[in-house]
């Protein structure tokens, strides 16, 4: 059995995904960082989610749908993004009516706003269109709403893809991963987007190809042979990931916008969880430290509520300060801590034990702190 010792870099890999999208939010990177940084962390979390969802419930589905399953799988998902989200919405929509311009609000009307509201509470907000409700309230949750969609199909198609590949070697499934991006590539590159472009960039069924290529990155790892020689040494093979990621955000700039949105980096993305997960070079071995691995398990709440603090401390400090973005990332930390402790892991036990599957339900635990955003 897998343990969860097995998922630790992946978790601090999550920090630096919410990082990038701290990076994107933070308004003086912008002349810095035109390297699409904010889409660059979505679409890591949304290829992780896949990956750990599948590595962590693979033999509660792939003998079939089963209630009990069913109750464990959706009880431990609400347990995991609910108690966080409906904490920091209010804290978010309260910093929005102190602040009083909003590109999202101003001028909007009152009963639109409470739509929205209402959307974002049900995390439904991603399926509009208008980016006064997908955007509107705590911005960053329409990832969130996106996730929710892919954890409702997430039993179905765990259980097609585990039979569609039950007798598959990693090699096959890896190759179905890259036709799967190779075709949505092909649809993307001749579309005409714009900045957060609803269709390719929010729409959760645009979305879902992030995710299930995640799914069979996690088949493909579970079917692996873990003894298996590498042609480099590791920790080189680690260090290839990270600069072809790198290099292609430094020039995703020269890309179609549908691309950059997710499936430009898709590929190295999917490289980096697929080689960090085998935790064989020394950078996965320095991802196991306790205190990253501890920034990756308040990465959710951090990237919940950094919007919030940017806002209240442009308001207050300005950008002439330069001591303006290093106090953001600090109070951001602090306060991330503080509802991960506080809020997010107490609830997300209570919850848990009121919905507790049985003993001998063959679900596994692990990768709690690794699958949401």
């Amino acid at each position: 059995m897998e343990t969860r010792d097995a998922l630790k870099p992946l978790t601090s890999l999550r920090f630096v995904a919410a990082l990038l999208v701290f990076s994107w939010h933070c308004v003086p990177t912008y002349r810095f960082s035109p390297f699409s940084l904010g889409y660059v962390g979505v679409g890591f979390f949304f290829l992780l989610s896949g990956f750990i969802l599948t590595y962590s419930y693979h033999r509660a589905f792939a003998g079939g749908i089963e209630p009990q399953a069913l109750r464990a799988f959706y009880a431990a998902r609400v347990a995991r993004v609910y108690p966080l989200h409906l904490v920091t919405m209010p804290l978010m929509i309260l910093c929005v009516a102190y602040l009083g311009e909003n590109p999202a609000w101003t001028g909007v009307p009152a009963q639109t706003r409470a739509g929205a509201i209402v959307a974002q509470a049900f995390l439904i907000q991603s399926w509009f269109a208008d980016r006064v409700i997908h955007f509107a309230g705590n911005a960053p949750a329409w990832s969130i709403s996106a996730e929710a969609f892919f954890y409702a199909l997430f039993p179905l198609i765990a259980f097609v893809l585990l039979r569609l590949f039950r007798a598959s070697s990693t090699r096959i499934v890896l190759l179905a991963a890259g036709g799967l991006w190779l075709a949505a590539t092909l649809v993307l590159a001749p579309q005409q987007a714009a900045l957060d472009d609803w269709r390719y960039y929010v729409f959760p069924p645009a979305r879902l190809v992030d995710f299930v290529v995640g799914m069979l990155l996690g088949i493909a790892f579970l079917r692996r042979d873990s003894d298996a020689a590498w042609p480099l040494r590791a920790t080189s093979v680690e260090i290839l990931a990270i600069a072809a990621t790198a290099i292609v955000i430094y020039a995703s700039p020269l890309l179609p916008l549908s691309l950059r949105f997710s499936a430009a980096v898709m590929p190295t993305w999917a490289c980096v969880i697929f080689v960090f997960a085998w935790r064989r070079g020394a950078i996965s071995r320095l991802l196991e430290h306790p205190v990253l691995v501890r920034l990756g398990e308040v990465s959710y709440a951090f990237y919940l509520v950094h919007l919030a603090v940017i806002d209240l401390f442009a308001h207050a400090l300005g950008w002439g300060s330069p001591l303006a973005a290093p106090l953001m990332l600090a109070m951001t930390l602090a306060l991330a801590f503080a509802l991960h402790h506080g809020i997010e892991r107490p609830l997300r036990r209570r919850i848990r034990t009121v919905f507790d599957p049985p003993p001998h339900m063959p679900l596994l635990a692990i990768g709690q702190a690794a699958s949401a955003p």
